[in-house]
C-alpha cells in the first residue's frame, strides 16, 4: 500500500504547481470528491492569494462559490487566500502518485471540516462545475 492510498480523501490538500494556472508558482489544492481512491479521478479546487481578483472575476457566479479563507481557517496558509470553487482541476491518481514520489507535489494537512464544508456547498452552488463533478463530491456510498 502506498502513501496515497493511505492519506488521499476528502478534504486533503496538496502544494504544487500546475501548468494550467497562469502563475507558476505553487499553489494549495484542495481534494474535493468524496471518494477520490474509488473515483480513479482527482477533483481539485485551487486557492489564490488574490482575493479580490478572484472575487471580481467570478462577480457573476452565486457568492458561496468563492470561498474566503484566512490563516486562521487553515493555519498553512500565510496570507488570506480564496477559493474558486467555479473550477475544478482533474488529476488521475497516477499523476497525483508521480508528483508526490518526485517531491513535486507535498501532501500537508486536511483542510478542516468547516472549510471544506463550505467548499462542498461552493462546488455544489456553481452553474459553472458539471453534473457529473458534483455528483463525484457529494456521493455517499
Amino acid at each position: 500500500m502506498d502513501l496515497l492510498q493511505l492519506t488521499l480523501r476528502q478534504g486533503s490538500v496538496y502544494y504544487m504547481q500546475d501548468r494550467r494556472l497562469t502563475s507558476a508558482e505553487p499553489h494549495f489544492f484542495i481534494v474535493v470528491n468524496r471518494l477520490p481512491l474509488r473515483d480513479r479521478v482527482v477533483l481539485l479546487a485551487v486557492s489564490t492569494s488574490q482575493v479580490e481578483n478572484l472575487k471580481r472575476m467570478r462577480r457573476s457566479t452565486p457568492p458561496e462559490c468563492v470561498v474566503e479563507l484566512a490563516p486562521a481557517d487553515y493555519p498553512e496558509f500565510t496570507t488570506p487566500s480564496a477559493v474558486d470553487c467555479n473550477f475544478l482541476f482533474e488529476m488521475t491518481l497516477a499523476e497525483l502518485r508521480e508528483r508526490q514520489m518526485t517531491k513535486q507535489a507535498r501532501g500537508l494537512r486536511d483542510l478542516p471540516k468547516p472549510a471544506l464544508q463550505a467548499l462542498i456547498r461552493g462546488v455544489l452552488a456553481s452553474p459553472l462545475v458539471k453534473q457529473a463533478h458534483k455528483d463525484l463530491v457529494l456521493v455517499r456510498r
